[in-house]
C-alpha cells in the first residue's frame, strides 16, 4: 500500500529539516525570509487601511468645502 499525501508531506518535511540542520546559516536565512515576507505583508495591509481612512477624510473635507461654493450656471461651467 502506498503512503498517502499526509505521509508524503511529512516525509518531505522531515528530509528538508534534516538537510537544513547540517547548514544552520541556510536555515536561519529561510526563517528570516519567512518573517520578512510576513512583516511586509502586514505592513502593506496596514498601509492600505491608512490610505483608505485618509481618502475618506479627504472626501469629507472636499464635500464640506464644496458646500460653501456657489452654484454655477451651466453656461458658465468650465469643462
Amino acid at each position: 500500500m502506498s503512503p498517502g499525501p499526509v505521509e508524503e508531506a511529512g516525509s518531505t518535511a522531515r528530509s528538508l529539516i534534516e538537510s537544513l540542520s547540517s547548514s544552520p546559516v541556510i536555515l536561519a536565512l529561510v526563517v528570516f525570509n519567512l518573517f520578512y515576507i510576513g512583516f511586509s505583508t502586514w505592513m502593506q495591509i496596514k498601509q492600505g487601511e491608512r490610505f483608505t481612512e485618509n481618502q475618506q477624510i479627504w472626501e469629507r473635507m472636499t464635500e464640506k468645502a464644496m458646500a460653501f461654493c456657489p452654484e454655477r450656471s451651466p453656461e458658465k461651467r468650465v469643462e
